[in-house]
């Protein structure tokens, strides 16, 4: 498979991610306190799972330029991501949220500073990403004070917009086949 196959298909996973995304979120919110519902959290995994695709897409733009760096970002985010899936994200006391916010803070500024610094990107791109890092770890301060998880909720609705805005802006960016253009100064 050539990279440009691959950039296609890391863009239909950005944007099938952030839709996934998107719909569990308002399948979640609409439960209330009843607890998230079995599709909005099978929703949300297939969210999270298909970002992979969209994670390793990243890797391949990113490698040539910056090859140990976006495999820590990447990996940071992976394992951040993975090991999400198995805690109930509300529960602002569990000892691993702080940890797993850091990662995806982390993970995204690296990611964003390799979009931003990239002749293949559109710097909104990166901006985009460096705002979710950024936004994520403004949250762990609340979270290791012992934020009620209605503020913790309300903080990640603050990172979950330019999450989307990443995505989404990724995945159009992959599907016009622009990211092997250098993007003029």
């Amino acid at each position: 498979m050539n990279n440009q196959s691959i950039i296609r298909y890391g863009g239909i996973a950005a944007i099938v991610s952030a839709v996934f995304y998107v719909v569990s979120m308002v399948f979640w919110m609409g439960a209330g306190a009843s607890g998230p519902s079995p599709l909005a959290q099978t929703l949300y995994v297939a969210s999270q799972l298909i970002f992979f695709v969209t994670l390793f897409t990243l890797y391949v733009v990113h490698r040539d330029e910056s090859p140990t760096l976006v495999v820590i970002g990447a990996l940071v985010l992976a394992v951040s991501i993975m090991a999400s899936l198995f805690i109930d994200p509300t529960n602002t006391d569990n000892p691993i949220m702080p940890l797993l916010t850091i990662g995806y803070g982390v993970g995204a500024l690296i990611l964003g500073w390799l979009a931003y610094r990239s002749p293949k990107l559109n710097k909104g791109i990166g901006v985009a990403a460096l705002l979710t890092g950024v936004m994520s770890l403004v949250m762990v301060p609340f979270i290791m004070g012992g934020a009620s998880a209605e503020l913790v909720g309300t903080l990640n609705l603050g990172v979950t917009v330019p999450y989307l805005v990443w995505l989404i802006w990724l995945g159009v960016y992959f599907l016009q086949g622009k990211t092997a253009v250098p993007q003029s100064a």
